[in-house]
């Protein structure tokens, strides 16, 4: 795995643990509040996602 990937893998784990913790609330708005975290952290993996294919379709290109 390479920088990106282990990025990408960490911002999953931290919203996995956000979704947990917003499960045991039981203000609305805290939980509210936790889930959204979660989303940005879902969306910030899936843009290191995307720089990681990026950079393994370059790699594999100037292999060639």
């Amino acid at each position: 795995m390479d920088g990106d990937e282990v990025s990408a893998k960490l911002y999953r784990e931290r919203a996995e643990k956000l979704r947990l913790l917003a499960e045991a609330m039981h203000e609305a708005k805290s939980r509210q509040i936790l889930l959204t975290l979660a989303d940005e952290y879902d969306h910030m993996a899936a843009t290191y996602d995307a720089i990681a294919s990026n950079d393994r379709k370059r790699a594999e290109r100037n292999s060639k």
